[in-house]
């Protein structure tokens, strides 16, 4: 750290020192710059503590007189925590106190969510969820302009007061504003920035200079949005409740106020942090309401607008069952409907595929109102093509809700996709539609009896362990050879291991788990199966190691570009039950458009059902989204480019009998291009299959459909 410094010392212009004055505002800014390690404090500082107060309004006013007006829009909140920094362990947050008028628990999603850049000493600023080139960064120095516009040297800290504004049309250097710039070290003693398109943005940043650490550190930030016209939208909580909600309208000015202040600054950490993986530390479980307890934080007392605002929204709030109403959003989102002590499982109500035909049924599992630690689910379903029941019955008990420590037993009776392949730590995943189910043609049946352990090692680091007996018949003509003799119905003794790892998540833990609020990029996926020959009477004895990287980078003009990269390799006498496709997901049809359906998420849209299956597989998806395209607040089109890519291979293909399927040894490739949320979620998918399995009639390269992409 102190050698970087010294480094960067050297590489400042020689001139820049020894003068009590300078002139040129490029030049002062380019000093800031340099000296930001020995400004900003997460560089300059070994540890530091401070606790820090947070208010935000919603408030409606007059345009013209600025009087209060009383809207259902308006909101109140208020945050105390304590923020300490270690070198060595980083940024904490461990919140002491809330105020949600009207909540009964704390508002979780609000300690994580960062309306603008904590430090101005940022390369790039995200301010209300529009990102720009930072002014104080080395690209900031060619998209700004600045002026000195005065300086002050009547007082014991003098400074440069530098004015800033945008040097081009780029969208994202449209920020202006006022730096007060310290004239001995080059720090900024106080900032203003601006900005203005469909969006009025206000921030203040105002710093303190602390003699003990000869550093300007930061004492209040205040920041003020609203809407300019209706092109875009601002939620405090989500876009179905009108609390916190930002509208434009013409006669009244809608307006969230924030504004956060440091206090008992320290430079030194008295604890040590409760866990370094965590960011932040929010385990408390009801709202603070008491007066008193706050104004020890404020800086001064509520004014008569914000306790009328508060004690609105508190009854509003509780007349609406607005808390009740979020919770319903954030279970349905997962796929869950809450009935009482009992979560009902929506994905388990109708689907279709070309098997089953129509699948319906119920599912579910019971809530901590029932049991705490303890839950009992499942679901019984029937295919009407097939006229047949499908059923789960599951339990599950939690041994430590610190580190998510659970165990399940589960039996399962049920038809399963050739070929699939599941780590078991990805996440639940719930869409009204699923994409490839409905096209699927090749299914076997299996009963099977599972034991899972899973165990959170850390926040970052995911593992579960899967024990399973199945016995499996097929639904096709399908038979496996081995050492002469047909198997059209065996039995497989399965352990499965797998760890899913992503070490730049940012964490917080609440009294219910630890939630990954940001995720982080690269994540890491491994697996292992082992299948056990002649192990409770298995069949087969095979090996099958799978790993997978999803990569995300999100890039300043909003476009942001994913890549998935997997891996499979199987060892040892592998039934077509258990091998890999490619995740097809064109229908075996012969048209255009008797193959339109839904697109999926990481599957090849041009590829036909069971066209290729392998033992070794290696596939690669990159999609890059395009900035959307802003309309209306309604209406935010996006433009996806995808292209895809797999090569495999199968040995022994004489073992699997009465099925044709070919392997993926020349590489498949298929590229293509999707428009997303056009009308209600609603989008379109066009791919195209090129290379080595390129085929001879033009249209059967081609896949058209829809996609569908909603968020509540």
């Amino acid at each position: 750290m102190r050698f970087k410094t010294l480094l960067i010392f050297l590489c400042v212009p020689v001139f820049s020192f020894g003068q009590n004055v300078m002139s040129n505002p490029k030049e002062i800014i380019q000093n800031v710059i340099y000296q930001i390690p020995s400004n900003k404090p997460t560089l300059a500082l070994n540890a530091f503590e401070y606790k820090k107060y947070t208010k935000g309004v919603v408030k409606t006013q007059d345009k013209n007189t600025l009087e209060p007006i009383p809207s259902e829009n308006d909101y109140f909140f208020e945050e105390a925590a304590i923020v300490q920094f270690d070198q060595k362990e980083n940024l904490q947050k461990t919140i002491l106190a809330s105020n949600f008028p009207g909540f009964e628990a704390p508002h979780y999603p609000l300690f994580v969510t960062n309306f603008y850049p904590v430090s101005v000493y940022e390369q790039e600023f995200d301010i209300f969820e529009h990102p720009f080139y930072s002014p104080l960064s080395k690209i900031g120095l060619k998209n700004y302009t600045f002026e000195l516009i005065e300086t002050i040297t009547d007082n014991s800290n003098p400074y440069y007061v530098i004015q800033f504004s945008p040097s081009n049309s780029s969208t994202y250097s449209q920020l202006n504003g006022v730096f007060h710039v310290d004239t001995k070290s080059f720090a900024i003693q106080k900032a203003t920035i601006n900005y203005l398109k469909n969006k009025e943005v206000q921030l203040n940043y105002d710093f303190i200079y602390l003699e003990e650490s000869s550093l300007w550190f930061p004492l209040k930030f205040t920041a003020e949005v609203s809407l300019t016209n209706n092109l875009e939208n601002f939620f405090l909580f989500r876009k179905a409740i009108q609390r916190g909600k930002l509208v434009f309208e013409k006669e009244k000015t809608n307006v969230f106020y924030m504004e956060s202040h440091f206090s008992e600054i320290k430079f030194s950490v008295d604890e040590n942090q409760n866990d370094k993986h965590i960011d932040v530390i929010a385990i408390i479980e009801k709202n603070e309401e008491d007066t008193a307890f706050w104004n020890r934080f404020r800086e001064s007392e509520l004014n008569s607008n914000e306790l009328s605002i508060q004690n609105r929204a508190a009854i509003n709030i509780k007349e609406k069952g607005t808390e009740k109403r979020i919770e319903r959003i954030e279970d349905f989102q997962m796929g869950f409907l809450e009935l009482g002590f009992f979560d009902l499982d929506l994905k388990y109500l109708i689907k279709y595929n070309n098997y089953e035909g129509f699948r319906s049924g119920l599912g579910g599992v019971t809530n901590e109102r029932l049991f705490k630690h303890f839950n009992v689910g499942g679901y019984l379903v029937k295919g009407f093509k097939d006229d047949a029941f499908k059923y789960q019955i599951a339990s599950n008990i939690s041994l430590s809700k610190d580190n998510r420590t659970s165990m399940e037993v589960a039996y399962t009776s049920d038809v399963s996709e050739l070929g699939t392949n599941e780590f078991l730590t990805d996440r639940r995943i719930f869409s009204l539609f699923e994409p490839r189910l409905v096209n699927i043609i090749q299914f076997y049946e299996h009963q099977t009896w599972n034991l899972d352990f899973r165990h959170q090692i850390n926040p970052y680091l995911n593992g579960e362990i899967q024990f399973s007996k199945s016995d499996i018949d097929q639904t096709l003509s399908y038979e496996f050879i081995k050492n002469g003799a047909s198997f059209s119905k065996y039995s497989l003794t399965q352990s499965v291991f797998s760890v899913s790892w992503s070490p730049f998540g940012e964490f917080m833990k609440t009294p219910f788990e630890v939630v990954e609020y940001n995720m982080g990029y690269p994540r890491f996926s491994t697996q292992v199966t082992q299948s056990f020959k002649d192990v409770l009477n298995s069949d087969f004895g095979f090996t099958k190691i799978d790993a997978r990287v999803d990569y995300k980078i999100n890039h300043i003009n909003q476009s942001s570009t994913e890549v998935i990269v997997e891996g499979n390799m199987g060892f040892g006498d592998i039934p077509l039950t258990h091998m890999y496709h490619a995740f097809p997901n064109s229908p075996n049809k012969e048209t255009v458009f008797r193959r339109f359906s839904v697109a999926g998420i990481k599957s090849f849209e041009t590829m036909y059902f069971g066209e290729f299956f392998s033992e070794k597989l290696a596939t690669i998806h990159v999609k890059h989204h395009l900035n959307p395209f802003l309309i209306a607040s309604w209406l935010k089109p996006e433009v996806v480019l995808i292209t895809r890519h797999a090569i495999g291979s199968a040995s022994n293909i004489e073992k699997h009998q009465n099925i044709n399927f070919k392997t993926l040894d020349k590489g498949y490739s298929e590229s293509g291009i999707e428009i997303n949320k056009l009308f209600f979620g609603f989008g379109a998918s066009l791919a195209y299959r090129y290379g080595a399995y390129h085929l001879p009639n033009f249209e059967d390269n081609i896949s058209f459909k829809f996609t569908f992409n909603l968020k509540l």
